[in-house]
């Protein structure tokens, strides 16, 4: 019997509703004759009202902590979604991270899955249930409960998809697929109907919020097709998988708005020992050098860690300066003369006064730090004289 991977994100569970919508998501494809595993997600805001609560208690709280807080948000919606199942009279039935097998290891708010022991979801298959794993959770080989920061059920549902050999894993989101831009911002965004693996990365990196990249990596390596669809609308969605043949070199602009930078000036050695610390933290780093300066971008939720780190090699540089009023707007895909690119953004962005406080390049495109408030305006500008535009005649490139 085929298997299905269905993932859930928190907008799709964010009320009983709908959650009784995402019920008929997954009769569909039990009724098909797929075994069926449903990794989801917490109710939407579930984790930023807890994340709230644990501030009004303490300013730092503990990151063990945190997790064993923070992993409750999604074994209530596993509980919800298998009771509207079995109302409908489906054979289900509910696990944690943990009962699900999923060991990681034990950077608490940032883990990394390690391996999947697959024994019990594939016991609870052989009865012919549907299994409904909680996503963004795992547990440490010493028992400790971890989760995969924010966007890690997509991590959880592409990670089991590999381990169990699943035949696809679908992203059920709030949009219909993927777009050349985030359609809410960039209103004539065109939806993308394929992706290769290594384009749909490229997009990921550089802060297209609709998958996580640890999830494009997993099932990149193990070859399990990603289709990012609505949970609210029927529609085909994007396929990620091989490779896809496309006409223009540009695949789309994306935009990071939280995001904080810390510059090291005068960098004097031990830039290795601080970013070799900053990757055992699983912390995301984007490192752009210039002269003796280093400059690291991070998200603002890694900020405070980054700082912690870079405090502990004051004797590595001169002095360092901070900025998190700046955000990241990125032209992505595989450019072949840099100069002309460069030369265009340049242009664009004095037209339309948009200052920019560094361009840079990198292997998956080119990237500008702009004024926050400025970074909405700049993807919305970029898109249209990169052509990316949609334009009904252009559907069958896209």
């Amino acid at each position: 019997m085929s298997m299905i991977v269905q993932k859930f994100g928190g907008t799709s569970v964010g009320s009983t509703d709908r959650i009784k919508r995402m019920v008929f998501h997954v009769m569909k494809e039990r009724e098909k004759g797929h075994d069926v595993v449903v990794v989801v997600s917490a109710m939407n805001k579930t984790t930023d009202t807890l994340v709230r609560l644990a501030g009004e208690l303490s300013s730092d709280p503990s990151k063990r902590e945190m997790d064993m807080l923070l992993s409750t948000g999604e074994q209530v919606a596993i509980s919800l979604l298998t009771m509207a199942l079995h109302h409908k009279g489906l054979e289900a039935v509910s696990l944690t991270g943990r009962q699900a097998g999923i060991q990681t290891d034990g950077v608490f708010g940032n883990a990394k899955i390690n391996s999947i022991d697959t024994d019990r979801i594939k016991s609870e298959l052989s009865k012919g249930r549907i299994v409904v794993v909680a996503g963004f959770q795992g547990i440490t080989d010493k028992g400790e409960v971890t989760t995969l920061g924010r966007g890690g059920s997509d991590t959880t549902a592409a990670a089991l998809a590999a381990a169990l050999k699943a035949d696809r894993c679908d992203i059920y989101t709030d949009v219909d697929g993927v777009y050349t831009s985030d359609p809410r911002i960039v209103p004539r965004a065109a939806k993308i109907d394929t992706l290769s693996y290594d384009e749909m990365l490229r997009l990921a990196t550089m802060g297209a919020g609709v998958l996580h990249p640890r999830a494009i990596k997993h099932a990149k390596e193990h070859h399990v097709p990603l289709v990012v669809c609505s949970s609210l609308n029927e529609g085909r969605g994007t396929v990620i998988s091989g490779r896809t043949q496309r006409n223009a070199p540009i695949v789309g602009v994306a935009y990071q708005k939280d995001i904080s930078v810390l510059t090291m000036f005068d960098c004097q050695g031990g830039e290795s020992l601080i970013l070799y610390d900053l990757d055992s933290h699983h912390i995301e780093t984007e490192i752009i050098k210039y002269q003796e300066n280093l400059v690291l971008i991070v998200k603002d939720q890694d900020f405070h860690e980054l700082k912690r780190i870079v405090g502990q090699y004051d004797q590595a540089y001169s002095h360092t300066e901070e900025r998190e009023d700046l955000s990241k707007v990125s032209v992505i895909g595989q450019i072949k003369s840099t100069h002309e690119v460069k030369e265009k953004v340049t242009n664009v962005f004095h037209d339309y006064h948009i200052a920019k406080a560094s361009l840079w390049e990198s292997p998956v495109g080119l990237s500008a730090l702009v004024d926050r408030n400025d970074v909405e305006k700049a993807a919305r500008v970029l898109h249209m004289h990169f052509g990316l535009d949609y334009v009904e005649s252009r559907r069958a490139v896209l």
